[in-house]
């Protein structure tokens, strides 16, 4: 009778633990993917931008309010420097400038390591950068009646000494209301200078004042780095203020107004019929 009330027993743990075993095995998590990215803004403001997705069904969505641990590495140590929650869209960007202990190893190179470290439904993911600091200065000169736009790429080599990138791939916009405009490219030649002919049709304000945008994108040592300058070198471009002309104007379209006479008239004419008509039935 022991040995049945055993096997009893030993059989109902079985249905209990079987199930959550089988679980655990099927319950899968999905994979993550971060990607890093350092940016150097026109206003020297240093910056990285991590980006966390999760795959599901072969596409990547982002992985928002998830927390994501950012270090930096040196020869000899490894240092948290912010612990920072990702947006909507998945993004964390830590500010450079805000940490003091970020420190360069022997080749000057910052290295930096991010980190998730994973939840119910998505995967631990790691992911390091290393970039170089770098610095790009646009400037603006004339000869004769032809305009440039100058730029230069330098790093910092031996007591600070600036060193020329080469072959750093420049990209030229016109900065817009809402977004940047392309026009034109170029690319840094042994002295990391870069010397491209200001287009003379580039249409400005109305004073010919623009904003002209130069960068370097996503370098594979020096990330991505941006200047700007303002100049008066664009076409002068009148305000236009588009004249609108509506029935409750007092110069509305000629049309309109032979129309609305011409209908007010004809009510009036129904109006006046109508009195006509009942005034002609108490004579009768």
């Amino acid at each position: 009778m022991k040995k049945f009330i055993l096997h009893r027993l030993f059989a109902v743990m079985l249905t209990l633990v079987l199930p959550l075993s089988l679980l655990s095995q099927t319950t899968k998590k999905d994979a993550s993917s971060l990607q890093l990215g350092y940016h150097k803004k026109y206003d020297n403001t240093q910056l990285i931008r991590a980006v966390i997705s999760v795959q599901k069904d072969r596409r990547y969505s982002p992985l928002a309010n998830v927390v994501l641990k950012f270090y930096s590495l040196s020869d000899t140590s490894i240092t948290l420097l912010d612990k920072i929650k990702t947006n909507d869209e998945g993004v964390a960007i830590l500010i450079i400038q805000d940490h003091h202990d970020i420190t360069p190893d022997s080749l000057g190179m910052m290295n930096f390591e991010v980190e998730f470290e994973g939840n119910k439904t998505a995967e631990k993911a790691t992911e390091t950068l290393q970039v170089k600091p770098a610095s790009l200065v646009l400037s603006f000169l004339q000869k004769d009646t032809t305009k440039y736009i100058e730029t230069f790429v330098t790093t910092p080599g031996m007591g600070n000494i600036p060193v020329p990138v080469e072959s750093a791939y420049i990209m030229y916009y016109i900065q817009g209301t809402f977004e940047l405009y392309n026009f034109g490219e170029g690319e840094t030649d042994e002295n990391g200078k870069s010397i491209f002919e200001f287009p003379i049709d580039m249409p400005g304000d109305t004073a010919g004042v623009l904003t002209v945008v130069a960068k370097v994108e996503e370098h594979d040592d020096h990330g991505t780095l941006e200047a700007n300058g303002v100049i008066n070198w664009g076409k002068p471009v009148p305000l236009v203020v588009e004249k609108k002309r509506g029935l409750g104007d007092t110069d509305a379209p000629l049309w309109m107004v032979y129309t609305l006479i011409i209908l007010l008239s004809v009510v009036w004419f129904h109006y006046l019929y109508v009195i006509y008509l009942i005034f002609k039935i108490k004579t009768d």
